[in-house]
């Protein structure tokens, strides 16, 4: 579907609901949405009530009804300093403003059925995808099971980061990950319980090919196939239980999925586990987290065991990660309402995650440790009514996307010393790189 398609279907959205406001009897209102009621949202003040709305999902009275639209248009600039250079001004789209993103939302309630919705839009990336859709049913307001292109239960939800970036987990499929699939929520008392299943990873949208294959064109990041390597992910179940505390919560998740070779049939496996924590305390909040992964026997496509996958997103290409890894997360916001002008909120927040690889690579007859990624993204989310925007000071070593070199070997080996090219026998691991860092500002409006 086009854009332009998109801007009708939003253009007769609004005249239908026009329509209908206007045309209501008087004693009918109660039963029938308006435009008031339509576009009416709280956004609140936090990246998890801001970018993953949901109101469907949050709805737990089963004998009401309702319909929202909303959206978000939002503009990006960048200012770098990678591999210890700067830039000037405007250079390629760096250090320039560029429009970010622009999505779309439905949501609908109906006596307990569910829909919920969101496309998007990138217009630096010349890319357009999905990132959820699905439909549901409120049981009661303990039970609910999701069906179609839907949020994976895993580790910290909605997110593990703070900021207009993720954390690391993110950039190997194991944070707000969708999948095509169910998931199955039963609260009790002091548990919340997640069993899913998903025969596929979402549908892949549209990319410029300039930029990357086109089975990475989506929203996640997931395993992808390219000339030589034709995995994709198929066939996972996670389960996930979190203890309810007073302001928060404590988990344990579990994951496995087949690693399915397109071209020779073979099939290896994805593991994965989280244990993870958060809390509120007042204005503070606190996330952190453990996670480990595996890939066991996954295959390129002359039988060759691979040390690395190839994950993809954004349209923007594919890029190596380890096979095997743990990481550790935690970061940390606080609220501090305000008065000045428009502005109602500055949430302060420190987000860190260190990716330790458990691979090594023979080199000139030594093994050689694969290196360890860091991304740190100190900053502060500003609210001003529906206008909300982000300030991220990004830092990171071996950061796949903090780099002028994007993807490449990164999160799988590490850069070498020459970080344009592969690791060699002359061009060995480099164990003591530089940090690189990105100003980021995003500047949205929310409606």
């Amino acid at each position: 579907m086009t854009r332009y398609s998109f801007y009708l279907l939003f253009h007769l959205i609004l005249v239908s609901t026009s329509i209908l406001a206007r045309d209501i009897p008087e004693d009918s209102v109660k039963r029938v949405a308006t435009l008031q009621t339509i576009f009416e949202k709280d956004y609140g003040h936090s990246k998890a009530s801001l970018e993953y709305i949901n109101f469907a999902a949050q709805e737990t009275k089963k004998d009401t009804s309702w319909l929202k639209i909303g959206g978000a248009l939002r503009l990006n600039t960048i200012y770098t300093k990678y591999e210890g250079k700067t830039f000037p001004l405007g250079t390629e789209g760096r250090n320039d403003w560029t429009w970010d993103t622009w999505r779309i939302n439905v949501d609908s309630y109906s006596d307990g059925l569910q829909l919920s919705f969101e496309y998007r839009f990138y217009p630096t990336f010349n890319t357009h995808f999905i990132k959820y859709g699905w439909i549901g049913y409120r049981f009661n307001p303990s039970t609910n099971l999701q069906f179609g292109i839907t949020q994976v239960p895993f580790g910290l939800l909605t997110y593990a980061s703070h900021s207009w970036w993720f954390m690391t987990p993110y950039y190997v499929g194991l944070e707000d990950d969708h999948q095509i699939g169910f998931n199955f929520t039963k609260d009790l008392e002091h548990w919340r319980f997640n069993i899913a299943y998903f025969l596929l990873s979402e549908p892949r949208g549209t990319n410029e090919l300039s930029y990357g294959v086109a089975s990475s064109a989506r929203y996640s990041y997931d395993v992808v196939p390219i000339p030589g390597n034709s995995n994709i992910e198929r066939r996972q179940v996670n389960l996930r239980a979190a203890r309810k505390l007073k302001s928060g919560e404590i988990g344990l998740s579990l994951q496995t999925h087949e690693v399915y070779n397109q071209q020779t049939s073979h099939t290896g496996r994805q593991f994965a586990t989280a244990i993870h924590f958060e809390n509120n305390w007042g204005r503070l909040n606190l996330k952190t987290q453990a996670l480990y992964y595996n890939f066991k026997d996954v295959q390129d496509d002359n039988g060759s065991i691979l040390d690395f996958v190839q994950m993809g997103a954004y349209g923007f290409g594919t890029y190596d990660v380890a096979s095997e890894a743990a990481m550790y997360t935690i970061g940390i916001a606080y609220d501090i309402p305000v008065q000045w002008g428009p502005i109602r909120n500055i949430q302060l927040y420190n987000d860190y995650t260190y990716m330790q690889k458990m691979g090594e690579i023979q080199i000139n007859g030594q093994s050689q440790k694969f290196a360890p990624t860091h991304m740190h993204v100190p900053g502060a989310l500003i609210s001003a009514g529906k206008i909300y925007c982000y300030f991220d000071i990004a830092r990171g070593i071996n950061q796949p996307w903090l780099t002028d070199s994007f993807g490449g070997n990164s999160i799988g080996s590490g850069r070498g010393i020459n970080y344009l090219e592969p690791i060699s026998a002359t061009n060995p691991i480099d164990q003591k790189p530089n940090w690189n860092t990105r100003l980021n500002i995003n500047l949205g409006y929310y409606f």
